[in-house]
């Protein structure tokens, strides 16, 4: 040993240090495991309106892969919006159905999107990671 002198801890402090690490283990695991499956439950029976002002729409697509390594590509339109942050619609869409629904955008206009009442919450989180969250639907806004 360099120096000769050995640190040794209480059994408190390592007791401690262990329940940190086990802590910190366990929101790694809620956060990248349990917690989507729980928001995108909650977001299925849950679904709210939004109504944000668009500043250009994107036809694209978003690729997903399984744990066996699997995926596949799924279009989409990606929303961007300055008060509500990026959104992104893919159920159902074909990919010239997206870009249909991107060139039909009138940038600067509201539109109305149905999102989950977890994700619609939680935009902001979403924002800071680079994440957008789904919707389920968007129309023009009636109210302009």
């Amino acid at each position: 040993m360099i120096g000769g002198s050995e640190r040794k801890y209480s059994r408190s402090v390592q007791w401690v240090a262990s329940l940190l690490v086990l802590a910190l283990f366990a929101i790694v695991l809620f956060l990248f495991l349990i917690g989507p499956e729980i928001l995108t439950r909650y977001d299925k029976a849950h679904i709210t309106t939004i109504s944000c002002k668009v500043t250009a729409a994107y036809a694209g697509s978003a690729s997903t892969r399984s744990l066996k390594g699997r995926g596949t590509s799924l279009p989409q339109v990606e929303y961007r919006s300055p008060d509500c942050g990026n959104l992104v619609l893919s159920r159902g869409l074909t990919a010239e159905v997206a870009e249909k629904r991107a060139a039909e955008v009138v940038r600067g206009e509201r539109y109305d999107f149905q999102i989950g009442e977890g994700s619609a919450r939680l935009r902001g989180l979403f924002q800071a990671v680079g994440v957008a969250p789904d919707v389920t639907a968007v129309r023009a806004d009636g109210g302009n």
